[in-house]
């Protein structure tokens, strides 16, 4: 069967003052019961429109709450979770995202977002999904193999009686927040939104400024970049991140490929790779393709980071170490979560050889790397056949936000946060002076500052950072 290889006109847009939630999003619609997986978080489901404009059709988005831990609650922060493909619902239920002293003053609430996992029940053929085509230039990959497989996916998961597919953008995400507060019976609510969800929490702020207390966006998404600006930027920032790696190896003795050229050793394993030649060590029958290659890379061990776990995988996958145990892609489930990065975004290629020009651009930005997965993503929506709802622009926040990013960020580099923070004039920006993806938790210092927004409302001061662990 094959393997699942990737991470994974516009609509009428109504005033937020003309936005009415309707009486099945009310409080009384809400039923919360312990969940069965963890008895310390509560479970419920809401049903919204499946088209917010219409009012057709009925999508049951999947809940999930953790209590203030005292009763000197100030209000609930909504979790938005990334991806596109997260699931805010079965995080929650493995930790509270929030940090002890934000947990002790508000209710934690989040979803499914609509369309993904839990929520919307799109499913489509799973052995379809996971059959995608190559999307390297340099190994045989087509542009027109790429456009006919969007078109074959978008069909089959189109096949259900109301068509969430069609309805997946961050706006639609935005106004089924906007569900979820009105159902949770509070006037304002705050945000806390990583990576892809930043895009949603942006969303909210802007159409429900007078319902927004506070907005967190760690590891932001800037959706203002043209497709050109947003691959380029992108294969930047993991290469930075791939660098920042090979440095701490350089000077680190623990690393197991201290003393020799880590990029060096990488580009081996990748030309090995273009070769047909390169498999898992420890099952010589799994292919390894050059895509998989830079796409694990950066998302098991650059996201955490995991800089001795990178080193100790290259190794090993150089025979410099015995074999360990294999990483795999993980299945689709029938699912399709990047129909809601192509509904965020108008992404075209005239052309095979605009296609080829674009990916040899980013080989050269990222000699190493090579490629980013917003490469495969960005090639699939380049032929889907359903318009972008909610394409690229700057938004238009006046709400105080804050804005979180690591100085070494593999997929939400710190360009796109210096400009997302840019474009928001109530907006604070603190950089984590280290790498990874996800700043909150990472430190007390990290912590501390996000908490007094969220308890005190106080920013921090423009141009603060805190170290790296």
């Amino acid at each position: 069967m094959p393997r699942y290889r990737l991470a994974t006109a516009v609509s009428t847009v109504f005033a937020a003052a003309a936005f009415t939630v309707p009486a099945s999003a009310q409080a009384a619609g809400l039923r919360w019961e312990k969940c069965p997986q963890n008895e310390e978080v509560w479970c419920a489901d809401l049903q919204v429109p499946v088209d917010w404009v219409t009012g057709r059709g009925v999508v049951t988005l999947k809940l999930a709450r953790r209590a203030a831990t005292t009763d000197r609650k100030i209000g609930t922060v909504i979790y938005l979770p990334g991806g596109p493909g997260d699931s805010g619902r079965g995080q929650l239920l493995g930790k509270n995202w929030l940090s002890k002293a934000a947990a002790e003053r508000f209710d934690i609430v989040t979803l499914d977002p609509r369309g993904i996992n839990e929520s919307g029940g799109v499913k489509c053929d799973t052995g379809l999904i996971d059959d995608v085509p190559n999307l390297n230039p340099d190994t045989g990959g087509r542009l027109a193999n790429v456009i006919e497989y969007s078109r074959a996916v978008a069909a089959d998961c189109r096949k259900q009686p109301v068509d969430v597919i069609d309805h997946m953008s961050s706006r639609d995400v935005a106004r089924d927040v906007e569900a979820i507060r009105a159902a949770i019976g509070e006037q304002r609510i705050s945000l806390y939104s990583r990576s892809y969800g930043t895009l949603a929490a942006q969303t909210y702020a802007e159409m429900f400024p007078h319902r927004t207390r506070a907005v967190v966006l760690d590891s932001v998404f800037d959706h203002s970049l043209s497709a050109r600006q947003l691959l380029e930027s992108s294969v930047r920032g993991v290469e930075d991140s791939f660098k920042a790696f090979t440095d701490w190896c350089a000077r680190t003795q623990s690393c197991v490929l201290h003393g020799k050229d880590v990029g060096a050793l990488f580009d081996d394993l990748y030309r090995k790779a273009e070769r047909g030649e390169l498999t898992e060590p420890s099952n010589p029958a799994q292919d390894i393709t050059p895509t998989e290659l830079s796409w694990l890379t950066m998302r098991v061990w650059l996201y955490r980071p995991d800089w001795p776990g990178l080193a100790d995988r290259l190794a090993r996958l150089s025979g410099l170490l015995p074999p360990g145990a294999a990483v795999e892609f993980p299945s689709s489930k029938g699912f399709f979560p990047m129909a809601a990065f192509c509904a965020d975004h108008r992404i075209t290629f005239r052309s095979e050889l605009e296609w080829r020009w674009q990916w040899a651009r980013l080989k050269a930005m990222a000699p190493h790397m090579r490629t980013h997965m917003v490469w495969q993503i960005a090639s699939i929506c380049a032929g889907w056949p359903i318009p972008a709802a909610n394409p690229q622009r700057e938004p238009d926040i006046r709400v105080p936000v804050l804005v979180l990013n690591s100085r070494h960020d593999p997929a939400t580099n710190l360009e796109w946060a210096v400009n997302v923070s840019r474009q928001i004039p109530r907006s604070a920006l603190l950089t984590y002076e280290g790498a990874g993806h996800g700043v909150y938790n990472r430190t007390a210092c990290t912590e501390q500052v996000t908490d007094r927004y969220f308890i005190d409302l106080v920013q921090p001061a423009q141009g603060a950072s805190c170290p790296s662990a």
